[in-house]
């Protein structure tokens, strides 16, 4: 497949990348420098000088097989109508040549599954899904004020994703990499994930509310958890104040739970504390 470009924004790097862009003589390579540091406002530059009809984020440590776009774009025409084109992906690591197959949120099941999950937590790596450019309207692009948080990307994909069409493939053509030492994701300050959880969620809540619509039990089950796992964190990085106030959030949001969830039912009787020291040994 040829009909493509590639936009690639400078954004603070202290590499030679630009150097090793410039080598290229290549029409369809552009290299920019975004005017603000972070993912968030470097993907939206990018994205405004985008003319392609469909849009796929790389980060610059992330790969794709060269028949990604090719199978994609298939996928596309296949399913004409579609506003988001999602598959599986492999992640890798630079020391084990092992690749784990992974499986976006809500593959195989009904929509209601992927917007119940997906205001918590990202429901796939980022360059899994490919976003047709109309869809990304004004209000559905970055929110820049989540630069440097963790999982920013569940502040992005909750309103895209939402009353969307979405055309699924178990193609894995996206390469994930993980253990890099300066991902925001690798979660070493418990306080800074913790403001982004409630901010981020926060926002994804607004997004719900602005469409006349409260979180359903299985959201409310699904903060729950997030809050549950940031509390594990703090006590494991022995921040008190941090566990106390995800444990708080978590219950929270556990009482407006009304489903029939074995697990999250034990977790009302007992309390998130003591079934954490059954399930985990953290209390």
């Amino acid at each position: 497949m040829t009909d493509w470009e590639m936009i690639v924004v400078e954004n603070g790097s202290t590499d030679n990348g630009p150097d090793v862009v410039r080598q290229f003589e290549d029409r369809r390579i552009k290299l920019i420098t975004s005017p603000k540091i972070g993912p968030g406002s470097a993907r939206n530059f990018g994205l405004g000088l985008a003319t392609g009809e469909w849009i796929l984020f790389l980060d610059a440590d992330d790969l794709i097989n060269p028949d990604f776009l090719r199978e994609r774009i298939s996928l596309a025409d296949q399913n004409p109508g579609t506003d988001l084109l999602v598959g599986c992906w492999e992640e890798f690591s630079d020391s084990r040549n092992a690749r784990a197959r992974r499986q976006p949120t809500g593959f195989g099941q009904r929509p209601r599954v992927l917007e119940q999950n997906a205001i918590a937590f990202a429901p796939w790596a980022l360059h899994a899904a490919m976003v047709r450019r109309s869809r990304l309207t004004p209000d559905l692009r970055w929110q820049e004020e989540f630069d440097g948080f963790p999982s920013e990307d569940t502040a992005f994909w909750f309103p895209v994703i939402l009353d969307a069409k979405i055309a699924w493939t178990t193609q894995a053509g996206a390469l994930y990499r993980t253990g890099t030492t300066d991902s925001r994701n690798e979660i070493k300050d418990a306080e800074r994930w913790a403001r982004a959880v409630i901010s981020i969620i926060g926002h994804n809540l607004a997004i719900l509310e602005g469409k006349g619509r409260e979180p359903d039990s299985e959201q409310c089950a699904n903060i729950a958890r997030v809050f549950e796992s940031n509390y594990r964190m703090a006590l494991a990085r022995r921040s008190r104040p941090v566990a106390v106030l995800a444990l708080e959030e978590a219950t929270r949001w556990l009482k407006k739970y009304t489903g029939f969830s074995p697990s999250m039912m034990a977790r009302k009787v007992f309390g998130i504390r003591l079934f954490n020291l059954v399930r985990f040994g953290t209390i």
